[in-house]
C-alpha cells in the first residue's frame, strides 16, 4: 500500500510538472499568435514588425495582462532570448565582408568613433550635471557618487541594440552603403561599450573607495575580454567553415551551423567572454574565407523568423514601465543626452568622411535602439557589491532608456532605411521577367546624387522598363530612364501578370498589391532622375508577345529587363534571343551583383561591331556627369605588340569612340582567357557593358556567349545588349 501511495504522489508530481510545462508551451503559442496579429496591425500604420512584437509583449507581460508571468521570463523563457541573440550576432558577422567594407573603412571608423565618443561625453556631462542639481543619492550624495553614476551611464550609453537594427533592415530588404555603415557601427560601438564599461567600473571603484585591489590594473581586463572574445569566435568560425564546405545536403548544413552558433555562445559564456562579440567574429570568419561558402547563413535564415518574433515579444514583456517614474529626471536626461550625442557624433563623423549630406543626416537615427547589452551591463552593476551605492540608480536609468528607445528606435530605423532608398533597390539576383523570387543579401543601388535630368519637350518614342520584381524595379527603371534621356524619349513601366490569380491568392489581392508596389518603386526612382514614369499593365499567359506589342504601340527605342543570374539563365537567354530577333529595337538585360553604380564603365569588345551595339548604352550612362570609360579590345593570345598598338589606334580614331563623353581609355590586350581577363578588369570598374549575338541551336551550343559566361561569374552590375532585328541584320551584313 505504501508503495502504491508513493507511486500516486510521484504521478501527481509528474502531472503537475507537465501542467507547468504545458503552460510554458501555451505562453509561447499565445506570444507568437498575438505577435503575428500585432505585426499585421502595425504594418497598417507603416511601422516595422519589431514594434508590433514589442507592443504585444508589453500587453501580455507583467505590466499588462500578466499572461506571461515574471517567473516565466526569469527562468525558462530566457533561453529563447539567448538563442535569438546568438543567431543575430552570427548574421551580423556576415555583413562584415572585408572586400565590401574596405571601401567604407574610413567612414565606418569615423562614424563609429564619432557616435560613441559623442554619446559617452554628452551623457557623462548631462547625467552628472542633473545628478548634482537634483541632489541624487540621498545620504550618499556627493561629487564622487554623481561622477560615478555619470561615467557608468556614459559607458552603457555607447551600446546600440543590434537585434532591432538588423531585424528592421532584414524585413525591409535594406542593403546598401547606409545599412552596411549602420550595422558596422553597431558592432564597433558594442565592442567599445564593453571595453569602456570595464575601464569605467575599475575607475569608479577607486573613486568610491570600494576597490578590492589591483586599482587601475583592472582596466586591462575589459580589453583582454574583447580581444579573447573575438579570437575565440574567429577560431570557431574557421572550424565551422572547414566542416560546412564538405557538406552537400542543406539539412546537414543547418545542423552544423546551429551547433556552431550554440557552441560559440555557450563556450564564451562559460569562460566569461562576450557571446555577442564571439558570435560576430564567427560569422566574420566564415564569410571572409576565400571560397565564401555562405550556405550556413542561408540555412539559418529559415530557422530565424519564429525565434525573432519570440525574442522581441519577450523583450516587450520584460520592459519595466515602472522604472520610467523611478528614474525621473535622470532617466529622461540620459535618453535625451544619448540620442543627441549619437546623432551629432555620427553626423560629424560622416561629414568628416565626406559622406553625402543625406547619409550624414540619417545615420545617427539608426543607432538609437538599446536593449540586451545595455541591460546586461546594468545587471552586472547590480551584482557587484562594490557598486552597491549606485546600482539602483543605474538600473532605473538604463531600463528607462530601454523602454523609450525600444518603442521609438525601430520606427526610426525603418525611417532611415526607407529615406535612404535602400529598401527599394537592394536587390539580390535579378529575376527573369515574370519570375519573382526571394532575394539574397548584399546587392543594392547607389542613391542618385547627380543633378536631375531635363526631359525632352517632344519625346521621340519611349524606352520600356519591364518590371517583375520589387527588388529589381529601381535598377531597371534607372537604366531605362538614362537610356530614354539619351534617345530624347520617355521611360515607360510595363508589368505583365498572369491572367488569373494563383491558388494561394484567390482574390488577386496579392497580384494587385505587387503591381502597385512595382509602379510606386519605379515612379520614385524616375522622379529622382527628373522624369515621370507612365505605367502600363497587361494580363497574359505569354509575356513576350505582350512586350513585343507594347514596343510597336509606343514606338519603343529600347527594352530594359532583369537578368536572372545563374539559375534561370539558359532558358532566359533562349527566350530573349528569340524575342530580340522579332523586336525592332535593342534589348537590354540588367544583371545586378553588388551595388549599381556607373562612374567607371568597362566595355569589353571581341568584335569591332560590338561597340555599335553598346554605344547607345555607354553614352547614356556617361553623358550625365564625368565618367571614366575603358574600352577593352580582346585580342588572340599570340597577337604581337605592334598589332595591339594598331588596334588601339583604330579604336581611338573611331568616330563613335571620339564622341564618348567623359574620360575614355582604350586598351587592346592579348589574352588567353577572355572571361578571366574581363573579370579581373571589372574589379577596377563599377559596371560592365557588353554586346551579345542572338545565336540559337547548334550555333549557341558550339560558340556560346562570352557576355553570358561573364554574367554567370561577375560580382559587379552588368548590362548585356542585344541589338534587335535591325542591328542584327547590320551585324550579319558586316
Amino acid at each position: 500500500m505504501a508503495g502504491g501511495i508513493g507511486n500516486c504522489k510521484d504521478s501527481k508530481h509528474l502531472f503537475m510538472g507537465g501542467i507547468g510545462e504545458f503552460n510554458i508551451i501555451i505562453a509561447l503559442g499565445v506570444l507568437l499568435a498575438a505577435g503575428f496579429a500585432g505585426v499585421w496591425l502595425v504594418r497598417l500604420l507603416h511601422l516595422p514588425s519589431v514594434t508590433g512584437y514589442i507592443l504585444v509583449g508589453i500587453l501580455l507581460g507583467p505590466n499588462g495582462l500578466n499572461v506571461i508571468r515574471a517567473e516565466m521570463l526569469e527562468s525558462r523563457l530566457q533561453i529563447f532570448t539567448s538563442i535569438a541573440l546568438l543567431l543575430i550576432a552570427f548574421s551580423i558577422g556576415e555583413r562584415f565582408e572585408i572586400r565590401q567594407l574596405r571601401r567604407s573603412a574610413r567612414a565606418v571608423t569615423r562614424v563609429s568613433l564619432g557616435e560613441s565618443l559623442g554619446s559617452f561625453v554628452l551623457v557623462a556631462l548631462v547625467v552628472g550635471l542633473v545628478a548634482w542639481l537634483t541632489g541624487t543619492g540621498g545620504a550618499h550624495a556627493g561629487p564622487a557618487l554623481w561622477v560615478s553614476v555619470a561615467l557608468i551611464c556614459a559607458a552603457i550609453a555607447v551600446a546600440t541594440a543590434p537585434a532591432t537594427t538588423i531585424a528592421v533592415f532584414r524585413e525591409l530588404g535594406a542593403s546598401g552603403p547606409l545599412s552596411r555603415l549602420a550595422l558596422s557601427s553597431v558592432v564597433v560601438n558594442n565592442a567599445l561599450s564593453v571595453t569602456l564599461f570595464g575601464l569605467v567600473v575599475a575607475a569608479v571603484k577607486v573613486l568610491l573607495g570600494t576597490s578590492a585591489g589591483g586599482g587601475w590594473m583592472q582596466g586591462v581586463l575589459p580589453l583582454a575580454n574583447t580581444v579573447l572574445s573575438l579570437a575565440a569566435g574567429f577560431g570557431i568560425g574557421i572550424a565551422t567553415d572547414l566542416i560546412v564546405h564538405k557538406l552537400t545536403h542543406r539539412d546537414d548544413v543547418l545542423v552544423v551551423a546551429l551547433a556552431a552558433v550554440f557552441f560559440t555562445g555557450g563556450f564564451a559564456s562559460f569562460v566569461g567572454l562576450s557571446p555577442l562579440l564571439a558570435g560576430i567574429a564567427a560569422g566574420f570568419a566564415v564569410v571572409n574565407r576565400d571560397r565564401r561558402d555562405v550556405r550556413a547563413f542561408r540555412a539559418l535564415n529559415d530557422f530565424e523568423p519564429p525565434l525573432y518574433g519570440l525574442f522581441f515579444a519577450l523583450a516587450g514583456a520584460e520592459l519595466h514601465l515602472g522604472e520610467l517614474l523611478a528614474a525621473g529626471a535622470l532617466g529622461i536626461a540620459f535618453v535625451l543626452a544619448r540620442a543627441t550625442g549619437k546623432y551629432l557624433g555620427a553626423w560629424l563623423g560622416a561629414r568628416s568622411a565626406d559622406l553625402p549630406r543625406q547619409q550624414s543626416s540619417l545615420i545617427g537615427l539608426a543607432l538609437l535602439p538599446q536593449a540586451g547589452l545595455a541591460i546586461g551591463l546594468a545587471y552586472l552593476v547590480r551584482q557587484d557589491p562594490a557598486l552597491e551605492v549606485v546600482r539602483t540608480m543605474i538600473i532605473d536609468i538604463v531600463l528607462t532608456s530601454v523602454v523609450i528607445n525600444e518603442l521609438i528606435g525601430a520606427p526610426l530605423v525603418r525611417y532611415v532605411a526607407v529615406a535612404s532608398g535602400e529598401t527599394v533597390a537592394s536587390a539580390g539576383e535579378i529575376v527573369a521577367v515574370g519570375s519573382p523570387r526571394e532575394r539574397a543579401d548584399g546587392h543594392g543601388i547607389v542613391p542618385w546624387t547627380w543633378p536631375k535630368l531635363k526631359p525632352p519637350a517632344q519625346p521621340a518614342g519611349c524606352v520600356i522598363a519591364v518590371l517583375a520584381n520589387p527588388y529589381t524595379a529601381a535598377g531597371i527603371v534607372r537604366i531605362a530612364t538614362l537610356l530614354a534621356h539619351h534617345y530624347q524619349a520617355y521611360p515607360l513601366a510595363l508589368h505583365v501578370a498572369a491572367p488569373e490569380p494563383t491558388a494561394d491568392d484567390f482574390w488577386g489581392d496579392r497580384a494587385r498589391t505587387q503591381e502597385q508596389r512595382l509602379f510606386e518603386i519605379g515612379q520614385r526612382e524616375a522622379e529622382r532622375l527628373g522624369y515621370r514614369l507612365p505605367s502600363e499593365s497587361e494580363s497574359a499567359e505569354e509575356i513576350w508577345p505582350e512586350i513585343l506589342q507594347a514596343t510597336e504601340n509606343h514606338n519603343a527605342r529600347a527594352i530594359v529587363l532583369g537578368h536572372p543570374g545563374a539559375e534561370q539563365a539558359p532558358q532566359f537567354c533562349q527566350a530573349v534571343d528569340a524575342f530580340a530577333r522579332e523586336a525592332l529595337c535593342p534589348v537590354v538585360a540588367l544583371r545586378l551583383a553588388g551595388e549599381l553604380h556607373t562612374e567607371r564603365i568597362l566595355v569589353p569588345i571581341s568584335e569591332p561591331d560590338d561597340f555599335t551595339v553598346v554605344y547607345p548604352m555607354v553614352r547614356a550612362l556617361a553623358m550625365v556627369m564625368e565618367h571614366r570609360i575603358t574600352v577593352l579590345g580582346l585580342m588572340p593570345p599570340d597577337t604581337p605588340q605592334s598589332d595591339l598598338d594598331v588596334s588601339e589606334d583604330y579604336l581611338i580614331g573611331w568616330e563613335q569612340c571620339q564622341e564618348l563623353p567623359g574620360e575614355a581609355v582604350y586598351s587592346a590586350v592579348a589574352t588567353e582567357s577572355r572571361v578571366h581577363h574581363i573579370l579581373q578588369a571589372a574589379q577596377d570598374h563599377d559596371i560592365v557593358v557588353m554586346a551579345t549575338g542572338m545565336r540559337s541551336g547548334l550555333r549557341r551550343l558550339f560558340f556560346g556567349s562570352l557576355a553570358e559566361d561573364v554574367a554567370m561569374r561577375i560580382d559587379r552590375p552588368m548590362i548585356i545588349m542585344r541589338g534587335g532585328m535591325e542591328s542584327e541584320t547590320l551585324r550579319e551584313g558586316v
